[in-house]
């Protein structure tokens, strides 16, 4: 196996000696090489399989770095834990074979079905496999990481014994929008029939707005997004990123967070309402229609652009030089799969999942001025309603185990770590013990 120390050959900052940086080859149709972090607990030999597996997904725009600071903490839990954290398709240093040459590995023409949520799952479930093991003890899932992180445990449930979601809650598998019934009543769904996404549901209602407005999705799922994002050099994209990062991070003074109101309305709301209660959100979530992402951070984020010290931000060179290396088009390409008609050849597969419930103890971590837990209306009561077992055969998710950080934000693995490594541990403690 060969390893190499991740802060000798990757020249990264803030990340221990003892994080491992390897690939690893996985069995899938394009012969993926997955780069990971891992670490294991402390004096032990780096090439055993014999503790149990914790698996860390993170979501966009980040990277495997992102779990910088509480790897190693994992992996010294309880009796200990083999940690890893890996560069999902289309970040980072994971590419397919083909792309070796090409290190902007994605562009927007490819084909989209490798980068499908239950595809990327297929990665997962072969990472976990090329790693030697046949289960996760805890699997946990950041961002896109979660609801990643939620099809995964669903499509494959005798893998994973346990799931953390972070910072979005998991609101089940959907049917595709493809199969939904339009409605005819003028509400945003109609009752008992398949949902599709808010986003499509009110993009018309949200342009009709005064200003008129878009959801941030579906600016990602744009042709341009990638290359508004990546316009200039790599230091006007670190700005871009740093100004991003604050934006949705605990100290930005818009993220004063709350329940939107038709989150608890007793009927659904009309798709005008839905529209007018999404325009509450921050601009990095729904924006002016004629206004790109980069331009609406650099706006709003330049008094703190000009006055903070750099130096407060090394993880975002970090982020700043992979991305401007690979681009974002790989992370984009989740935004465009989430909004867009599956494969054909996932169709069955999505509708045999859809409905089904968690049926391992779960829970969920988020930052209290994380607007990310409240951007889709009901969808933290969804998520408590389809987790069954974790209150030992009861229904719903146990209070204890909705969790908000004071403080944190988005990135809270980053802004918080001392608290997330806690609560995890916590979790896994009661797991422990089922």
């Amino acid at each position: 196996m060969n390893v190499t120390p991740a802060h000798s050959g990757l020249g990264w900052p803030d990340i221990s000696s003892r994080i491992i940086s390897r690939s690893v080859s996985l069995d899938v149709h394009d012969h993926l090489d997955m780069h990971i972090l891992e670490a294991f607990p402390s004096g032990t030999d780096p090439t055993a399989t014999s503790f149990p597996l914790i698996l860390l997904l993170h979501g966009f725009p980040e990277l495997a770095y992102s779990w910088r600071k509480i790897i190693v903490p994992l992996a010294d839990a309880h009796s200990g834990y083999h940690v890893v954290a890996p560069d999902l398709r289309g970040f980072g240093r994971t590419k397919p074979r083909a792309y070796v040459e090409n290190p902007r590995q994605v562009q927007y023409d490819d084909p989209l079905a490798p980068f499908h949520i239950l595809a990327v799952a297929e990665d997962v479930r072969s990472l976990v496999r090329a790693l030697g093991y046949t289960s996760v003890a805890m699997f946990v899932g950041h961002d896109f990481g979660s609801p990643l992180a939620g099809h995964c445990v669903i499509a494959h449930p005798d893998m994973y014994k346990s799931v953390v979601f972070m910072s979005a809650p998991f609101t089940g598998v959907d049917r595709p929008p493809s199969l939904v019934d339009q409605s005819t009543d003028g509400k945003a769904t109609t009752p008992g029939k398949p949902t599709a996404s808010p986003v499509a549901t009110v993009a018309s209602a949200l342009a009709a707005l005064d200003p008129p407005r878009r959801h941030y999705t579906a600016y990602f799922c744009t042709p341009g997004a990638n290359s508004d994002m990546l316009a200039g050099d790599e230091a006007g994209l670190y700005e871009f990123l740093r100004g991003y990062i604050y934006m949705k991070g605990g100290k930005w003074i818009g993220n004063t967070t709350h329940p939107l109101p038709s989150a608890s309305a007793s009927s659904l709301p009309s798709i005008d309402e839905l529209a007018n209660d999404l325009a509450i959100l921050p601009e990095y979530y729904v924006m002016p229609l004629h206004e790109d992402m980069k331009s609406i951070v650099l706006r709003q984020a330049r008094e703190y652009l000009l006055t903070r010290p750099k130096e407060d931000e090394l993880e975002c060179a970090i982020y700043a030089t992979e991305y401007y290396r690979t681009g974002f088009q790989g992370g984009l390409n989740y935004y465009r799969c989430a909004l867009s008609p599956p494969p054909p050849e996932r169709a069955e597969q999505i509708l045999q999942l859809a409905g089904r419930r968690v049926h391992i103890p779960a829970a969920f971590i988020a930052g209290a001025r994380d607007w990310g837990v409240y951007q889709t209306p009901g969808a933290e009561r969804k998520m408590r309603e389809i987790v069954y077992g974790a209150r030992r055969g009861e229904g719903g998710m146990d209070p204890e185990d909705f969790v908000l950080i004071e403080g944190a934000g988005h990135w809270l693995q980053q802004e918080a770590p001392e608290e997330v490594v806690t609560e995890l541990v916590r979790f896994l403690g009661k797991v422990k013990t089922r």
